[in-house]
């Protein structure tokens, strides 16, 4: 199978190298995506969620093989989105620490500006649980300011075209109790979820970002469900 990894906010592709050597060994081909405006040097002013939808839709439209689209925090948006343009080229998608949700556009609110620069307080005490300090220093020392255009943006997802690519959701940062809490509290969520015809749930409690805490795990959750 053709698996697509791309990584989420101010992390790049670097982010997933303790995943694709067991992904290999076990012969799939792997693919880990850099978005635009996601490099060190790149411009953001003009980058929007289209764009990186697009990008992950060349990549599918490249493969051979089936594809297991997988994405990490935010980009679990750009997995639902891409799952709704190609529906019949996505075997499965995949959602670490993220979840299919209405996408609405957001003019003219937060994050305000050309970028989203790295921030601990943007994530909760259980997104950071299981991070080494070596780990921490890490990541403030590579992440990459992420284009807020792309947040804003919305997205027409009226068709229900991905509703019929098989899901899985990864639970790290939250539990499952919380995401049926959430189906309670934001019934759009809800009514999104139940709209899947396979959607299954699992739970990793680690932190944000299991491809780092907890990678031979993560690992054998994708292969088994691919």
């Amino acid at each position: 199978m053709k698996v697509i990894l791309v990584p989420g906010f101010w992390l790049g592709a670097w982010s997933w190298d303790e995943i694709v050597p067991t992904l290999e060994a076990a012969g799939h081909d792997v693919t880990v995506l850099t978005l635009p405006g996601t490099e060190a040097d790149a411009e953001r002013h003009d980058i929007g969620l289209a764009d990186h939808v697009a990008a992950i839709v060349r990549e599918v439209d490249a493969a051979v093989d089936p594809v297991a689209l997988v994405g990490s925090n935010f980009a679990g948006t750009l997995v639902q989105l891409a799952a709704n343009e190609r529906p019949a080229s996505i075997a499965l998608a995949v959602y670490v620490d993220a979840l299919p949700k209405p996408v609405s556009a957001q003019p003219g609110t937060e994050p305000a500006g050309v970028e989203i620069a790295f921030s601990w307080d943007e994530l909760t005490a259980d997104e950071q649980r299981d991070l080494t300090p070596e780990q921490r220093t890490d990541i403030e020392r590579r992440a990459i300011p992420f284009p807020a255009q792309v947040v804003r943006d919305g997205w027409d997802l009226a068709d229900g075209r991905r509703h019929a690519v098989r899901s899985l959701i990864v639970a790290t940062g939250f539990s499952a109790a919380d995401l049926e809490q959430w189906r309670t509290d934001y019934p759009q969520v809800g009514a999104e979820l139940d709209a899947h015809t396979d959607l299954t749930v699992v739970e990793l409690p680690t932190s944000h970002w299991p491809h780092l805490t907890r990678p031979d795990e993560l690992a054998e959750i994708l292969l088994e469900a691919i």
